[in-house]
């Protein structure tokens, strides 16, 4: 029984070629807003639900087009792009391993279940919540050294990959490659779950995508926060503030859904493009 996002004459590794492409060409489109979506996550005030503010530090990036302006005039057009290689090796490898999963997963649970006795919304959900939590298993280290790139400021601690995978080994060894990896399962499991439930089309994919991240945004902050921890702090954005490791409530208490509008802003086309481009390229390899 393929769903939407499988197809009965594609196999696990096709599909997984389709997912890299829709990843690589999704990350492209979104990278500025998630330099600005990292960046608001980070800064040390609390947010008031569009009542007001209670700084607890100057405001650097007070909304998305005047993060952006800021990003242009202080750091030029890479600006917008920072963190963008490890971002393509993350959006690369997390949707390829992902789609990949997800055709193994529905196979099996197919194959356990021939009289199709489970409702499909349920196998669609159970398979994106694991493929989900497998992608974002192997390829974390990815999405911190993307987040650890977005946010430094002119002094660059970490200058290329290979350098700041030796200087974060080196420093934290291999627990510094997984800060913050609890909440980030926690937080993908529903998402990814609903995400693949719901989608059916372009339009369901980009709606399902706001609804999703709305949902669990609370954790992606905690979880931002967790991984610039370490020797790397001090910036202009984080404010040299520390986050204990095993504290998710210290992490929450300045805000909830700091970031939150570019945030939804970038979930929907990067949801509308990543199923366009993998349903677009599914297509040419049924064809060839």
């Amino acid at each position: 029984m393929p769903s939407y996002v499988t197809d009965a004459n594609l196999n696990s590794y096709q599909l997984a070629f389709c997912g890299a492409v829709a990843g690589v060409m999704s990350r492209f489109v979104v990278a500025p807003l998630d330099v600005v979506k990292i960046r608001m996550q980070l800064q040390n005030h609390r947010t008031g639900f569009g009542f007001g503010s209670t700084p607890h530090a100057p405001i650097k990036y007070t909304g998305v087009l005047h993060s952006l302006k800021t990003i242009f005039k202080e750091e030029g057009i890479r600006g917008w792009y920072k963190g963008n290689v490890p971002a393509e090796y993350l959006y690369l490898s997390y949707s390829a391993i992902e789609f990949w999963t997800y055709k193994e997963l529905e196979t099996l649970i197919d194959g356990m279940d021939p009289e199709q006795k489970v409702p499909r919304v349920t196998k669609t959900f159970v398979s994106g919540m694991v493929a989900g939590s497998v992608a974002t298993t192997l390829t974390y280290p990815f999405d911190l050294l993307r987040t650890r790139f977005a946010v430094q400021g002119d002094t660059k601690h970490y200058t290329g990959i290979y350098q700041a995978m030796k200087s974060i080994y080196t420093s934290e060894g291999m627990p510094g490659f997984y800060p913050g990896i609890r909440p980030a399962l926690v937080q993908i499991m529903p998402y990814m779950g609903l995400l693949f439930a719901t989608t059916h089309d372009m339009l369901s994919g980009a709606l399902s995508g706001i609804f999703s991240k709305t949902a669990v945004y609370p954790i992606d902050v905690v979880r931002k926060r967790l991984q610039v921890q370490g020797p790397y702090l001090t910036n202009y954005v984080i404010q040299s503030t520390k986050y204990q490791s095993d504290s998710w409530w210290q992490c929450m208490k300045l805000s909830l859904y700091k970031g939150l509008i570019p945030s939804l802003i970038k979930v929907a086309p990067a949801n509308a493009v990543t199923f366009l481009v993998f349903e677009e390229t599914k297509k040419i390899l049924v064809a060839l």
